[in-house]
């Protein structure tokens, strides 16, 4: 997965607040919640990926926690 590629999220993933958004309020991203790659893992974080989520949200994700965006499923 690459800078710019597509993800959502494999299950629901309970989020914290990151140091910069210290407002105490933990979000919920839902199974399927779409997102763009921003950065790649690092030497700081070697296993996660900086993901912004529809909604303006950003959070570093563990490889497990994302998938590629395949598109919309028919149902």
């Amino acid at each position: 997965m690459e800078v710019g590629c597509l993800v959502e999220t494999k299950e629901k993933v309970f989020t914290m607040p990151s140091y910069e958004q210290d407002d105490g309020i933990h979000n919920v991203l839902e199974q399927g919640t779409v997102g763009i790659i921003m950065e790649r893992p690092g030497k700081e974080r070697p296993r996660q990926y900086l993901v912004n989520f529809v909604g303006g949200q950003t959070y570093w994700m563990f490889h497990g926690e994302i998938q590629p965006y395949m598109g919309e499923k028919n149902v």
